[in-house]
């Protein structure tokens, strides 16, 4: 079966490149030290903030965002606009913050439809990001800690996870790569056997539209860090790279991230 998920209406969108999840190895000199809330604005866009409690203004757990915590609800910004994730659709919107207010405006969402739990918790999400939020962010800045608090008294804790652009501390370079089926044995000092990914860069115009490949197979020496690639499945992938200024000694100097996954196709051959 043939799944393929690039559609010419979007290609365009698909150049532009957006942020993905991934673990800390190397913070930016550039992040704020103190964690005050009249610094958040700065650094609200240099994590990712999981959900781990939402309770009311007794201090009692918020029941329809319990499956918000089991998820790993996200809230993500970017310097104008913000993303919700982990529920059953995405919700994004613009926001404002000024002195420890953050004013969201109107979410737009997806429009999947899923069981009641997952649709509740939309629901509250939604709810609660309609209030302006008195903003506090505790912690240092390895593993800062936000907090949201709405007009009823309700809070969220949020716990904040640094990005890539973070922890490379750099913006990233946008590159599409196609993964062919089937991995290839390569040398590797520290693993014996060890099997890399075969990959070959992949081009679009300005349009979106895919151009003839020129460049050739070849082994990946490294992972591409939220790939799981399965035998059988050629996939094409958004990824962004970055550099990695001080990597260790076994690591490589530049990282690749995954950002969308772009084509699908179970074919078992590279065409």
């Amino acid at each position: 079966m043939k799944q393929n998920i690039l559609l010419v209406a979007i290609c365009a969108a698909l150049i532009q490149g957006c942020a993905v999840t991934s673990k800390s190895h190397e913070e930016s000199p550039s992040m704020p030290t103190t964690t005050s809330a009249a610094l958040a604005q700065p650094a609200l866009p240099a994590y990712y903030w999981n959900l781990v409690s939402a309770t009311d203004a007794s201090g009692k757990p918020l029941a329809a965002l319990n499956k918000g915590i089991e998820r790993k609800l996200r809230v993500s910004f970017s310097d104008k606009n913000l993303n919700i994730s982990g529920g059953c659709n995405g919700q994004f919107g613009g926001y404002h913050y000024q002195d420890g207010i953050l004013k969201v405006q109107p979410l737009a969402s997806t429009l999947m439809a899923c069981d009641k739990s997952l649709m509740d918790l939309d629901a509250q999400v939604g709810r609660f990001f309609k209030d302006d939020l008195r903003v506090v962010i505790t912690g240092d800045k390895t593993e800062p800690m936000l907090q949201l608090t709405a007009a009823d008294g309700s809070v969220l804790k949020l716990q904040g996870e640094a990005t890539p652009e973070t922890r490379y501390g750099n913006k990233g370079e946008v590159k599409f790569l196609e993964v062919a089926p089937k991995t290839v044995k390569c040398s590797h000092p520290m693993i014996p056997d060890y099997q890399c990914l075969q990959v070959r860069e992949r081009r679009y115009d300005a349009a979106g539209l895919q151009r003839p490949t020129q460049d050739t197979w070849h082994p990946l020496y490294q992972s591409i860090e939220g790939f799981e690639h399965h035998d059988g499945v050629r996939t094409v992938l958004r990824v962004k790279e970055y550099e990695w200024k001080n990597p260790p000694a076994d690591a490589p100097s530049r990282v690749y991230v995954l950002d969308l996954v772009v084509e699908q196709d179970a074919s078992g051959t590279p065409k």
